[in-house]
């Protein structure tokens, strides 16, 4: 289950690149896409349909897992939903669809981008543009004022306890209105961001070099084993596997 290689970060983006390894059932918040350079790679989903894949593109919240031979290597990359790129190239509907639909849609996708020879972040740029052509839900880029605010305010205050009724104080809305709105713009519940927002924090932190404990109490986790959990639940992997043999950038 091992995974090694470079892993870059930016506003909205991570992406991962070299030798792919197998991964326990879980669900990213975040859109996947993985192209499959050597070897082979098995992608099976929530009900338990299995195909290899050459790219799959996998939507926030989908329940899958992976099985990677010996000797596989791609690219996965993982836009953030609440991001107006990640809910462009997001399915349209709530309904996550199948491991065939992701496939298909990573193959036209792969087939439709330009490989060219520049960085593989422009080359998951292209790719991300062209999954948005003619699938752009409307007002795509408008979130409603109350979640633009909190999506600004809540990573300030991540390495403390966050409440919905709390947040929705903050940005003058109803806690069940502000819940609703999670779901329906982003495609995931509240609780959901949190957990992926204190993930994303605990990586920061532990590519520093940060032992797991500290990175844990600096992302709001109760503990290394809360940490622990959470990873196995979005990338289901330990945090020791999912960073312990990757190069930071």
């Amino acid at each position: 289950m091992i995974w090694s290689g470079d892993v870059h970060m930016q506003p909205g983006i991570l992406m991962f690149t070299g030798a792919v390894g197998s991964t326990h059932t879980h669900a990213h918040a975040a859109v996947q896409i993985m192209i499959v350079d050597a070897g082979s790679v098995t992608v099976t989903d929530g009900t338990g349909h299995s195909e290899i894949v050459g790219a799959v593109i996998v939507p926030t919240g989908a329940v899958h897992s992976l099985s990677a031979s010996e000797g596989a290597r791609g690219r996965a990359i993982y836009v953030d939903s609440t991001t107006a790129m990640g809910r462009r190239i997001r399915p349209p509907e709530s309904d996550h669809g199948g491991v065939a639909e992701w496939s298909a849609r990573g193959q036209t996708a792969v087939a439709k981008t330009d490989r060219g020879v520049d960085s593989d972040l422009n080359y998951a740029a292209r790719l991300i543009d062209s999954l948005s052509e003619g699938r752009q839900p409307p007002n795509v880029d408008t979130l409603h004022p109350a979640l633009e605010l909190a999506l600004t305010l809540l990573p300030e205050r991540i390495s403390g306890p966050i409440t919905l009724t709390d947040t929705a104080a903050l940005v003058s809305i109803s806690p069940g209105r502000l819940g609703r709105i999670f779901n329906d713009q982003l495609q995931m519940s509240f609780s959901t961001y949190i957990r992926w927002l204190r993930l994303r924090r605990a990586m920061e932190v532990m590519r520093s070099g940060a032992s797991l404990t500290t990175s844990a109490h600096e992302a709001g986790f109760t503990d290394s084993a809360h940490l622990n959990r959470i990873c196995h639940s979005m990338f289901g992997l330990t945090p020791s596997a999912a960073t312990g043999d990757l190069t930071w950038n």
